[in-house]
Order: structure tokens, then sequence, then C-alpha cells
């Protein structure tokens, strides 16, 4: 006879009921307000550590800059060396300059996560005489270093210092860098705003009312002010790139494995169908070819096992013999380019065919396809990795909030939603299309997804290389000049897709400053949601432009991408300066704001 014991009356079992519910019911909210109350407390410890932080060396460096300080931040990265190398004292001179911008740069923008002057000064005095002696170099919170917080913008994650060194902090330590802050970032990473409940929001220097672009927006920030010589960034979808062209500085994304990756943390662990790329950005376009030359010299296969052992190799195209052809991809077929970015792009191809430079149109293979085989990819977990980290309460970027939400909507829906959208207009079929395959997949599927995405870089490949002979491809880095604070999810990742295509196809893309919004040359029409291009335009691209006001714009740097081919590092850099070169040359030279 079962010992199991049987209630009497169905009473009694709507009681048992009851208060097993209300058991339940208090350990969950037990749980979140636990979590909560954790999550609040760890936002304010950590920003009172940044206080303290900044406030301890503030009373030391409360000068303002000497004219000899100006003349050292003013100095390239090989003057820079070569000063340290002559001058062993000069380090804490060089850290001193650089440490009263980084300051600035914090109090205008809030750009900083951590402070490590203390540290940076006695790494570097071990190491005179290397590569990067005496260069101030500052890293993305995502870096692991040892006694440091790596928190991605998460709160589970502050007040955890890290129990190691990324492979890259131990070869820029070996080489003599100044490794002397970290930067902010926003929860989870992907966004084009670089705002968490950990940090705060972080501003544009140019324009506080708008991104300094994300997820390496302190980064970008904090090179614009000139508090750094070099930001240690990521990207998987143009984080590299779009801090760069908001805040006018100079990034390459090169491609995986050509530096050093290992150790550096991101918000896809274990997710290798497409790899997350550790690389940098500047305030100067010489400076971060300096900066790539010295690291691979450096041998980064020798710290980290991801490396691939490729020398760096000089490029010189600048004679008539070796003339490049440029490819121009003026639109990627889901949201056109603003008209301040458009118009960054024709002042590049204008300057460059004054040159001589052979510039022609791009016929690529589907760009659409290229971008749903990325989604597809991105979100097969349905966003889970994520969001996991987020304690109950925690704000995490409206711009993942979006996609994951519509991940995770049942199929029978979204297919309702793809039909009616393209039921009611044909203009939203580009948009229909990414619905279709925003939803989780499983292990056969994803690996279906990694041989079409194989199959369209080498149609990627084929069609620059082969059909167009084509070295670069010009286009814009994102559809709007910047995105204004709470603008990520308005926007949402779908708009990511002129920096996310070259991470699909893991080519080498750098960034480079052209121009600056002018209110009135880049102004929509009069009445522009009545015109036909409105008519036209899908959900994603209204809603896009729902974002673009030239006049509220007006001042903010323009920037345009230049990608090369896959380990084509020292190519792309080649490539940046011929357009720069060319910019100057025909009197459109991008001249940086002394902040």
């Amino acid at each position: 006879m079962s010992s199991h014991r049987v209630p009497v009356f169905p009473s009694l079992v709507r009681l048992e009921l009851v208060e097993a519910l209300e058991v339940l019911l208090s350990e969950i909210a037990q749980m979140f307000f636990t979590s909560s109350a954790h999550h609040t407390t760890a936002c304010a410890t950590k920003q009172q550590d940044i206080a303290n932080k900044v406030a301890k060396l503030a009373s030391v460096l409360n000068e303002p800059l000497t004219d000899e300080e100006t003349r050292i931040r003013a100095l390239p990265i090989p003057d820079l060396v070569e000063e340290s190398r002559r001058k062993p004292s000069s380090s804490a001179e060089i850290l001193q300059a650089f440490g009263k911008q980084a300051l600035s740069a914090h109090a205008a923008t809030n750009c900083l996560s951590d402070l490590m002057f203390d540290e940076a000064l006695a790494h570097a005095q071990q190491n005179l005489n290397k590569p990067l002696s005496g260069v101030p170099i500052s890293l993305k919170d995502c870096v692991n270093i040892e006694g440091h917080d790596t928190t991605i913008g998460y709160s589970i994650s502050a007040n955890r210092p890290a129990s190691f060194s990324a492979p890259i902090v131990c070869l820029l330590r070996d080489a003599g860098a100044l490794l002397h802050v970290k930067t902010t970032v926003p929860a989870g990473l992907l966004s084009f705003e670089t705002t968490s409940d950990l940090y705060g929001t972080t501003t544009n220097p140019y324009n506080p009312a708008y991104s300094p672009g994300a997820s390496t927006g302190g980064g970008g920030a904090l090179l614009a002010y000139g508090g750094s010589k070099v930001e240690v960034a990521t990207d998987i979808g143009g984080s590299v790139r779009y801090p760069a062209a908001f805040c006018g500085v100079y990034g390459l994304k090169g491609s995986f494995g050509r530096f050093p990756g290992t150790g550096i943390e991101n918000s896809t662990p274990g997710f290798d169908a497409l790899e997350v790329v550790a690389s940098a950005m500047a305030g100067s376009l010489e400076d971060l070819r300096e900066f790539w030359e010295r690291v691979v010299g450096m041998e980064p296969w020798r710290y980290d096992y991801d490396c691939v052992p490729i020398p760096w190799k000089k490029v010189d195209l600048s004679s008539e013999k070796c003339r490049p052809r440029f490819g121009v991809l003026w639109t990627d077929g889901i949201v056109t380019p603003s008209p301040a970015c458009t118009r960054a792009l024709q002042i590049s191809v204008e300057a460059l065919r004054k040159q001589g430079y052979e510039v022609v149109d791009f016929n690529p293979p589907s760009t659409l396809e290229i971008i749903k085989v990325g989604f597809s990819l991105m979100f097969a977990d349905g966003g889970k990795t994520l969001s996991a980290p987020a304690r109950p309460g925690e704000t995490i970027s409206s711009a993942i909030k979006t996609v994951v939400s519509v991940v995770g909507l049942p199929l029978l829906v979204k297919n309702v939603m793809a039909s009616i959208l393209r039921l009611t207009s044909t203009r939203n079929e580009a948009w229909a299309q990414i619905i279709d395959i925003l939803h989780i997949r499983t292990t056969s599927e994803e690996r279906q997804l990694c041989v079409q995405r194989d199959k369209l870089r080498h149609a990627w490949l084929k069609a620059m290389k082969e059909e167009q002979n084509l070295d670069f491809i010009l286009t814009v880095p994102h559809s709007l000049p910047n995105v204004p604070h709470g603008g990520s999810g308005v926007a949402s990742l779908v708009a990511a897709s002129y920096g996310f295509l070259f991470n699909v196809l893991d080519v080498s893309t750098g960034v480079i400053p052209v121009a600056f919004v002018d209110k009135t040359l880049d102004a929509l029409p009069p009445n522009f949601q009545s015109t036909s291009t409105y008519a036209k335009m899908n959900n994603v691209e209204r809603n896009v432009y729902s974002l673009y006001d030239a006049n509220k714009m007006h001042g903010l740097p323009l920037g345009i991408q230049i990608a090369a081919g896959r380990f084509e590092e020292e190519k792309a850099l080649e490539g940046m300066r011929i357009v720069e070169e060319a910019l100057k040359d025909t009197g459109r030279e991008f001249v940086q704001k002394v902040f």
C-alpha cells in the first residue's frame, strides 16, 4: 500500500496549493528584491570607487596643462618612445600630461571606469627602451587586467577583480606601455549608446545630447579629448568603428586572429560563428598605424594562441604602377544613409577622383542576405547569453531588448507580422525578411548558417577582386551621423548593418573622420514625410530617420569606412592614408576639435 499522502477533501488540496504558491511567491520576491538590492549596492559602490580614485588623482593633478605637457601630448608615438629612451624620468611626465587630460575628459563626458596610474608607472619603469615605452594606452572595460574589474557593464561583475591579465595586457606591459585607465561600456555591450546603471551615461565630447558611440564609447570620448594615445577595444558589430566615427577619431577592425583577443570578455561567450575581434582606436592615423605595427612586431602569437603568426608587411600603394581601385557601396539595401553621411562619402569619392584614383560603384552580392545570416547567427540562442547576466531591475540596452523581444515571439506570430508587412506594402520586404529569420536555431540550423556565411564571404571576395578588380570598398559607418541618448531602441540593431556587414565578412575595415554635420547642407527637404522618398522607406528606415536632425546634429563629426580584404590590416591602413591625403590635398582636411 502506498504511503503517499492523499488529501481527503478537495478544500484541503486547494489549501495546500495556496500555501505552496504563497511560499513560492515569497521566495521569488525575496530573490528579486535581494538581487535588486545587490544591484543597487554594487552600482553605488562602483561609482563611489571611481569618484574616490578621480578625486585622489585630481588632488595631485590639479593644475592646468603646462606648455611642456601640451608639447608632450602632441607627440606622435615614435617621438614619445624616443623621449622615453632618452630620459627615463619622462614616463612620469608623460603620465602626468595625459592624466590631466583624462580627468578633463571624464569630468566632461563620464568616460572612465577605472584608474591605474600608479601601476602604469611601476610597470613602465621596469620596461624602458621598448617599442611602446612611454605610450599611454587605455583599455576598454572588457579587457581583463589582474586586480581590476571586468564588468561589460553589468553590476553582477562589479567589485570582483579579475584574477589574471589578458595576453594583450602582458604584451603591452612587456612593450613598455603606460596602461593608465579603463573606459566605460554599455550594459551588454551591443548598443549605439554608452549607458549602464553601473557607470551612468557617457556623452559625446562634441555634443552632450548625443552618444560617443558604443560599445567603446568611453574610449572614443577619451581619445577625442586626447586623454590617451590608443584605446584597446573590441568589435563584433561596429564597436571600434562607431565610436571612431561619432567622436572624430580613427579605428581599425582587423580580421579575427591578427590582434590578441584571448582574455577579453564579451557578451556572447562561447559564440564563435562570428568572432568578437579585439582591435584598436587612436587619435591620429599615424598613431593607429604605429601601434598596430609595434604590437604585431612583438609577435603576439607568442602571447595568445588565437593569434596567427603573420609578421607585419610594408604596403606602399603610392606609385603610379600600383594605384588602387576603389569601389563605393552607397546603400546596403536596408537603410539609406542620411544626407550628412552620404555627403561625407561623396566628399571622399570626389577627393580621390581629383587625385587621379579610379572610383566605381561596387556591385556586391546581396548585402541583405549577408546581414540576415549574421543576425541569424548572432541571435541563434534567442539572445539569452546577452541578457542572462542582468540582475532584476537592471537596465540593459533598448537595442538589445528590441531584438530579443522579436526573437522571443512565437514563430507563427512573426510569420503573421512579416506577412502583414508584405501585404500592406512592398517597401517593407527587407524588414519582413529580417523578421522571418529572427528566431532560435537548432544546432543543425546554425551549422547550415555557417555554410551560408562562408558562401557569401566567397561571393563578396569574387565580386570585389575578380569581377571588379577592387582594392578597397568605401561606405558609411552608420546611416546616421550619431544617435541621441535614448535612440538605440528606436534605431534598433538593424541600423548597425553597415558596420555589422564587415564583421560577418571578417575583413579588415577602418574608419577615418572626414567632415562635420552642416545644418544647411545636410538638412532634409521641407515636409520630408510627405515626399515620395519617405513613402518608399521601410519601417526601419523611417525609425532611423526619425532620429535625424541636421540642425541639432550640426558640428558632429562624420566618418567613412574603408574595407580591404581578410588579414589585410596593413593594406587597410594604407587605404585610410590615401583617402586622408586626398582630402588634405583637395582642401578637405579634417581638423579635430581641441578640447
